[in-house]
């Protein structure tokens, strides 16, 4: 919509050939910027770059990332439009007309997005009807084995909050989002939050590739074996990563497909009890 807006008003503004510098000096400016909030996260989070480079593919430096992003966009559109010697009052009036589209379609495209999938009730009286994958349906309980032998079984976790993880070690956005999960699993209290990653171990090589997998990458978090594909297939994580958030009653929440970051999960676990 930025961009259309800003077309239609120098098409009708502008000579040809100025607005067309105009034009590409905007479209630079947002390309840059995009550039720079995609790899903010190897300057908020070059451990974890260095840890995993696959990050910088599915996540950015988020909100952070966000603002350098837009400064930089800002700083280039404004020194190309000094070289194209536009004045002030030519530098601001594109700049706004872009910046009011850009947030008009915003404001809509969040309002279809709230309505078709409304953000995670922070509500305490939600009460399951019925054992389902919805949201506000009881989460369907399992019992699985851990790569150390014990079991678990998710009725037991109730008056915690759960995150379930569906991953594979062949999966390269589950790679990606497994040092995320690390650094959140260290910084919750654990009598309060859990965090189970169930492997789809019938689509590995072996159980011993888990460990392995497990063991290099010095993870601490409960690692349960689906040696049988039975879980996955009954919570539906046909593309994988697949989570849920399930509150301390055991009620499902909210189902993320693709992977998820430390903030994300952060944000999830605090809108629910």
């Amino acid at each position: 919509m930025g961009f259309t807006f800003l077309k239609i008003w120098l098409l009708r503004s502008q000579s040809k050939d100025l607005g067309k510098k105009i034009f590409d000096a905007v479209l630079n400016s947002v390309f840059g910027g995009f550039l720079i909030w995609k790899g903010s996260l190897l300057l908020l989070e070059p451990k974890l770059v260095i840890d995993s480079p696959l990050s910088l593919l599915y996540f950015t430096g988020g909100t952070k990332g966000l603002i350098l992003g837009i400064i930089g966009a800002i700083i280039y559109f404004f020194l190309k439009a000094r070289k194209l010697k536009l004045t002030n009052f030519m530098i601001l009036q594109p700049t706004l007309i872009f910046l009011f589209a850009v947030m008009s379609g915003y404001f809509l495209l969040n309002l279809v997005l709230t309505e078709k999938h409304p953000n995670v009730s922070t509500s305490s009286t939600i009460k399951a009807e019925k054992i389902g994958l919805e949201e506000g349906n009881m989460a369907p309980d399992f019992q699985l084995m851990m790569i150390d032998g014990t079991e678990i079984k998710l009725s037991n976790m109730r008056g915690k909050k759960v995150i379930l993880n569906f991953w594979a070690t062949w999966c390269p956005p589950c790679k990606a989002e497994i040092p995320h999960m690390q650094d959140f699993y260290e910084a919750q209290d654990n009598n309060k939050v859990e965090l189970l990653a169930i492997n789809q171990t019938s689509s590995e090589k072996n159980t011993q590739s888990v460990k392995e997998f497990v063991k290099e990458r010095k993870l601490t978090f409960p690692v349960l074996l689906d040696q049988e594909g039975d879980i996955g297939s009954r919570f539906q994580a046909i593309t994988i990563p697949t989570s849920y958030l399930i509150d301390s009653k055991g009620i499902v929440r909210k189902k993320i497909v693709g992977p998820v970051d430390k903030n994300m999960m952060h944000q999830l676990i605090e809108n629910v009890d």
